[in-house]
Formats: structure tokens, sequence, C-alpha cells
């Protein structure tokens, strides 16, 4: 059987960003663990979009699933406690899909890290770094309901060096982070 990992979620996860295919987080992250890609994000969505794309289409089986999810939804909504709630369901609704598809697969979600500027790119320009730490939260919250699936946090990180110039995307250095983050976590939680 092909050993593979299914990514979801926002620009991050489908490369934005980053300077070529390879570079970007989902591949470095199935190239380090030697897995097939599968990757399925896509540009702007958020975590309802992501939900309902898990529901329309189930999840392949994978080893490893890779989840990043959040960000356009603090972006748009703010602090409107419909959007945290928005987000918690859909996380329970992305990873009880995950666990339907493949119930021992692992699933490696990657907490957000913070931005620079929330103020460009109306209307998506209502989020802030506290909302960020809000929404990681939650993450770590409704993640530990799930045996699993481990959060990454992106040790090193580095807005002012590790973000595109249109202040939302990674660059490579961004997206090399984030994947050291996803392959330590994945890492520990297979020894």
């Amino acid at each position: 059987m092909r050993r593979t990992m299914v990514s979801y979620g926002h620009s991050w996860v489908d490369g934005d960003g980053a300077s070529g295919p390879a570079s970007c987080l989902a591949a470095r992250v199935a190239a380090r663990l030697g897995l097939d890609l599968d990757n399925r994000g896509v540009g702007g969505s958020s975590s309802t979009g992501t939900a309902a794309l898990v529901q329309d289409t189930a999840p392949p089986p994978a080893t490893l699933y890779l989840l990043m999810t959040g960000l356009n939804d603090l972006r748009l909504g703010g602090d409107a406690p419909s959007s945290l709630e928005q987000y918690t369901a859909a996380l329970r609704s992305i990873l009880a899909a995950f666990g339907q598809a493949a119930p021992d697969a692992l699933v490696v979600a990657l907490a957000q890290p913070p931005l620079l500027d929330f103020s460009l790119h109306a209307p998506h320009n209502l989020g802030s770094n506290a909302l960020v730490a809000t929404y990681n939260e939650e993450l770590r919250r409704v993640a530990a309901e799930f045996p699993q699936v481990v959060v990454a946090e992106a040790a090193g990180w580095n807005a002012a060096t590790m973000l595109d110039a249109d202040t939302v995307h990674p660059n490579d250095a961004g997206h090399s982070c984030l994947a050291r983050a996803a392959v330590r976590a994945a890492t520990a939680a297979w020894q």
C-alpha cells in the first residue's frame, strides 16, 4: 500500500508564497517523511470551506493528514463569537472525517503563527495576533478530543523574515519553518 500524506487547508497549504511547488510546506513535509503527497489545500478557504470539502468528498485513506486552517476565519470574522464557533464546529467535522477515512492515520494540525500586519486586504483585515492566539488555543482544545491528532507549533517563527511581501503568506523560509514543525510533531508521535 502506498504511504501517502493528504493535506488540507488554506493558501499556506496550497503553497502561496513559496518559490515553487517543491518549496511549499506540504511538499517539504511529505518529502522529509518519505510519503507521497496528495495536496488538497485551497487558497482563500476558511475552516468551514475545508469542512464542506471533506463532507462532499470523503478524504482518501492516508498515513498522515496535514491540516492548517483558521487564518481566513479570523481575518474575515474578527472577534465575532460566531466566527470562532463556526471554526470549532468545522474543526470537529474535519477531524472526524479524517478518523472515519483512516482510523489509524496520524493527523498533524499546524497552529497558525503570528503575522505582522492585519490591516491590508479588506475585507480580510479584521484579524489580530490576539485572535491568532485564541484560535490556536481552540485548536489545541479540539485536537485533544481526538487521540490521533497532534498540534505542531512553529518554533523559531519570525514574521519579519518569514512572510512574503504581501504580509499574509510565508516565503520559502516560512514554509521551511512550518514544515520542520510538522515533521518534528509527526516523528515524535510515531516513536
